[in-house]
């Protein structure tokens, strides 16, 4: 419906340039409506292509598409909130949409959590927002500019002359169109509707966070972090007594961070052993023939797309109950590949059958014993054999081999197990040694209060009288931890601040020059003085000056929009943030300062704004945006009707698969990471849609076709975000609604930026009265931020007292299996997403605690198989800690 409100609005355009004439002398649009019309086309081609490629591939392979129900994440903390969502019908190609559609508010906040809500809450408000502004433009603003100008939009085909008034271009002219009244006007009612919709979703955002986080008693609400901690507070029993001592609560743990350095570099260093003898156990059990039988019979043994990890019975998490006995059989006679044989397949030589139903055993309704009862088998018989180091020392098989010396390629042949059997031996008992040694104490702590109203207090109190001491904020959860960072000093820290900060700014003055070039190629004039002979041969090939002016600058600036935000992800990641939370909110920063000011501003007034005279700026930057709007239209169209149905198809996941079964993937344990749901990070997913808001803003009085276009883009991307958010993403840190005030300041923004918009064309217009009474405008704007920053930003960053019900859970005492039998009496007041995530969670640094378990050899079901220093075996539960 609203495609065709834009094809209506182009055919206006198209008409008003048919009725032109002499005596009315305006410009004709026809040839910038083709090419919106093309762009509209190509994008619907692109969009329909992907959505329809992603309902095929959801219901191909939900394992990837439907991740949070991957059998395999059960036990993924951040993916077991999911659980009880609705199923997603397995058979139809468009039915996840009504199932989508009719999921509640309260259903994404119970089981994606806070962040998801204010997420999908911002494109709820710009709809509402959008939807109001197009009723009003098309009703009022665009039917009265039509009856003055004959033009629906004031784009950049010059402004329109009305019979009997003097042109623009005359200086002496003081006159002019009585109807840009109508301007002023519905500035003022733009600015309201979206101030009234800022605060309105502020406070819904406020009442829901104090509502939920008020609820909560999770580890993470009830402890603070603590910096600036003078030598002679940091340790435990001292740092206690000083904050009991304060009278501001009753301490129940602290966690001293220490210079932990040397541990971290051992378990790395364990990380990549455990991984070469993982490769190497795979390699001797395929060698030794404890493989799938349908895979030694095929001839292609490259990993499938659809097979890893018992895709072929993909439809049983999604299934309803009832369904899913039939589906299975259904789906065994198609594929013939039993569940137990993909899983022996994947897991113990790392690669997955060929999908071969000509084989023998295609049609084949028995199923093999267990993969790991076959490897259990297999290493007993082992052992009974040779009881000393059983399977380290055998030499009745083969085994690998690998050159010790210089790259691999020199030295003596070894038995790589045992080679690597011994280096990871040696690197565990230097872990076991490293653990009992005193590390000097830094100069932060995790202080964990009896009370969430406890620590919601010292979070907002000032401790010490000294600078920089005793700085308390509220602590992330223990799994959003950064600990390496953590153990950074003061001064490590400042460092990577000053460099990654000063780097930033010098690769912002360096894009301005691709961005400019960029910028000039929506002129064919521009061009010409640029590139002549390049601008004589688009002046003589219309089709080529088409394509280069109106829709090559559109996927070029597209084609940055991707690239550089993971740039500055990467970037934000060498700042030194202690958790992943403050990353991604920094990312978020970094990325939306680039695209406004790279991508926006400097794309705008290249080449059209001099800030020689400051006082024509806000004339110049207006003229700047009428040249651009049809850039900006192609844009928005391609970005919401073309470019959001890809992310459906989280290409960037897809292409993991073939490059990483190939190249990667040889274990039990890559195979399971390969296979967890993406994170959904805010730092790539929130800049854009803010630009495009503001952008949509910024030309709602001037342009009915860029509203209707804004209006399709965040439609499509609520949806699209809304099911990544649920079934196929997870968001891991500790969900408080943080990244509203961002949204928020950055809204007014463009607030502001719409009002200097409008001052100067009216001043284009010569309207200076009209202009004049857009002077309160601003200090409105303004007057607004500041009631924000001061009324409603606490609110949006802590708990209030009375917000927070008495639900304390027993806290542990001598009597250790009372408390146990507490802990599961009390267990049923886990309700929020949080507190399910962060049960039994401490923090306490990993790495003191953490198991040195030996290599994972198998994974079937939920269960593991595991092979200790000894060579014995250990069949245990799947848990989050192995993905």
């Amino acid at each position: 419906m609203l495609t065709s409100v834009l094809s209506i609005l182009l055919e206006g355009e198209e008409s008003r340039a048919q009725e032109s004439s002499p005596s009315n002398p305006i410009p004709s649009p026809t040839k910038s409506t083709r090419h919106a019309r093309v762009q509209i086309i190509i994008a619907l081609i692109l969009g329909l292509t992907a959505f329809t490629t992603f309902s095929f591939l959801r219901v191909r392979y939900p394992k990837i598409y439907v991740a949070n129900f991957n059998q395999y994440n059960v036990n993924y903390l951040h993916s077991s909130s999911r659980q009880k969502l609705p199923r997603l019908p397995a058979r139809s190609l468009f039915g996840w949409i009504p199932v989508l559609y009719g999921i509640s508010e309260k259903q994404v906040l119970d089981h994606a959590g806070l962040d998801a809500v204010v997420f999908l809450g911002f494109f709820k408000m710009c709809i509402k927002i959008l939807l109001l502004c197009v009723i009003l433009a098309v009703s009022v603003i665009t039917p009265i500019r039509y009856k003055y100008t004959r033009r629906v939009d004031d784009d950049d085909d010059g402004w329109p002359m009305i019979a009997g008034s003097k042109s623009k271009h005359d200086k002496d002219s003081g006159e002019y169109p009585q109807y840009l009244w109508m301007y002023t006007i519905f500035t003022y009612i733009f600015t309201c509707i979206v101030g009234g919709f800022l605060f309105d979703q502020t406070v819904k955002i406020i009442h829901k966070r104090q509502k939920f986080l008020g609820k909560q008693n999770s580890i993470t609400d009830r402890t603070v972090k603590l910096l600036g901690i003078p030598p002679s507070l940091r340790d435990e029993t001292a740092l206690k007594r000083h904050i009991e001592r304060l009278g501001v609560g009753q301490v129940d743990t602290i966690a001293i961070v220490k210079e932990w350095n040397e541990l971290n570099r051992l378990f790395k260093v364990r990380k990549k052993v455990i991984r070469q003898l993982e490769c190497y156990w795979v390699e001797y059990f395929s060698s030794n023939g404890i493989r799938n039988k349908n895979e030694m019979l095929s001839s292609n043994l490259q990993p499938q797309l659809s097979e890893p990890i018992n895709l072929n019975n993909q439809y049983r998490d999604i299934l309803p109950h009832e369904e899913e006995e039939e589906e299975e059989e259904e789906e065994d006679e198609i594929d013939g590949i039993g569940s137990h044989e993909e899983v022996g397949a994947i897991t113990i030589s790392g690669r997955s059958p060929a999908h071969d139903i000509t084989s023998p055993l295609s049609t084949s309704t028995t199923r093999p014993a267990s993969i790991i009862d076959e490897i259990t088998d297999h290493l007993e018989n082992e052992i009974n054999e040779d009881a000393s180091l059983p399977l380290l020392n055998d030499v009745s098989y083969i085994r690998p081999k690998i050159r010790t010396g210089f790259l691999g390629i020199f030295g003596p042949k070894e038995d790589a197990i045992t080679f690597y059997s011994q280096q990871l031996e040696v690197v565990d008992k230097e872990i076991v040694k490293a653990r009992k040694r005193e590390y000097p104490a830094t100069s932060a702590a995790f202080v964990t209060m009896k009370s969430v109203a406890q620590a919601q207090m010292i979070a907002q109190t000032v401790l010490d009288p000294k600078v920089n001491h005793l700085i308390t904020n509220l602590a992330p959860a223990p799994h959003d931890i950064i600990w390496d960072n953590l153990c950074l000093t003061r001064k490590e820290r400042n460092t990577r601040i000053f460099l990654v900060t000063s780097f930033i700014g010098l690769l912002s003055i360096i894009l301005i020059f691709p961005v400019s070039y960029l910028a000039a190629l929506l002129n064919i004039k521009t061009i010409s003085k640029m590139w002549p002979k390049f601008g004589e041969l688009l002046e003589a090939n219309p089709w080529a000056e088409s394509l280069v002016t109106s829709l090559l600058p559109t996927y070029i600036f597209t084609l940055f929009n991707i690239v550089m935000p993971y740039f500055y992800i990467w970037i934000s990641s060498k700042q030194g943030y202690t958790s992943h939370g403050d990353e991604e909110l920094s990312s978020v920063s970094k990325n939306f300062f680039y695209i406004f000011v790279n991508l926006f501003l400097v794309f705008t007034m290249a080449g059209t704004v001099t800030l020689t005279n400051t006082t024509e700026f806000a004339s110049q930057f207006a003229q700047s945006l009428k040249e651009v709007s049809l850039f900006y239209v192609d844009l928005i169209i391609l970005q919401g009707l073309g470019i959001f149905p890809y992310k459906l198809l989280l290409l960037g996941n897809l292409l993991k698969f073939p490059f990483s079964t190939i190249f990667w993937c040889k274990t039990p344990r890559d195979y399971l990471n390969l296979y967890k749901p993406p994170v959904f990070n805010f730092g790539l997913q929130l800049p854009q849609p803010i630009l495009i808001l503001i952008i949509t803003i910024i030309y709602s009085v001037l342009s009915t076709k860029i509203l209707t276009a804004g209006l399709i883009y965040f439609i499509v991307g609520f949806f699209v975000f809304k099911y990544q958010l649920l079934y196929a993403c997870v968001h891991p840190p500790h969900s408080t609604g943080k990244v509203w005030p961002l949204i928020f300041r950055r809204v007014i923004l463009g607030l502001l930026i719409f009002q200097l918009t409008m001052v100067g064309n009216l001043a284009l217009q010569k309207a200076y009265v009209c202009a004049s009474f857009l002077a309160p405008l601003p200090l409105l704007t303004f007057a607004s931020l500041w009631t924000f920053q001061r009324r409603y930003i606490p609110l949006s960053i802590f708990i209030a007292l009375r917000s927070i019900e008495n639900n304390e859970l027993p806290h542990t005492t001598g009597d250790t299996y009372h408390d146990e039998e507490a802990l599961i009496e009390g267990s049923e007041q886990y309700k929020t997403l949080d507190e399910r995530r962060e049960l039994n969670k401490t923090y306490e640094y990993p790495h003191l605690i953490d198991n040195l378990d030996g290599p994972l050899i198998a994974v079937e079901g939920n269960d593991m198989l595991l092979i200790n220093n000894d060579g014995t075996v250990r069949k245990c539960k799947a848990l989050e800690e192995w993905y």
